[in-house]
């Protein structure tokens, strides 16, 4: 799998362009950035997600709640983890989780 560094701000951070200019293009690379990992307009969510997007949308716990579930072995750990405090889960690990939780109630 390749990947390519994007910067989220890009010229404008360093002052590349004028302010009409600047503004929209900020408008855009604000959006652009948001889709990077998820994106609140986009109807499925992205494959790879954050602590935060896990909590907003499939798992509405506190952070400690679910690092205590982690611990204990009844959340999943992190799929991918990025130096020493980025962590990501892949979508298809959350829902398989979700799914195996309803079948366990039952």
């Amino acid at each position: 799998m390749r990947y390519e560094q994007q910067s989220c701000v890009g010229d404008v951070e360093h002052g590349r362009q004028s302010s009409a200019e600047g503004s929209q293009r900020r408008a855009t690379d604000v959006r652009d950035c948001s889709g990077l990992l998820a994106s609140e307009q986009s109807s499925t969510p992205p494959q790879l997600l954050t602590l935060q997007w896990v909590r907003r949308l499939y798992v509405p716990l506190g952070e400690r709640t679910l690092f205590r579930l982690i611990a204990t072995g009844k959340f999943p750990k992190a799929d991918v983890r990025i130096g020493g405090k980025l962590r990501l889960w892949r979508r298809e690990t959350i829902e398989q989780w979700i799914v195996t939780q309803a079948e366990s109630k039952r």
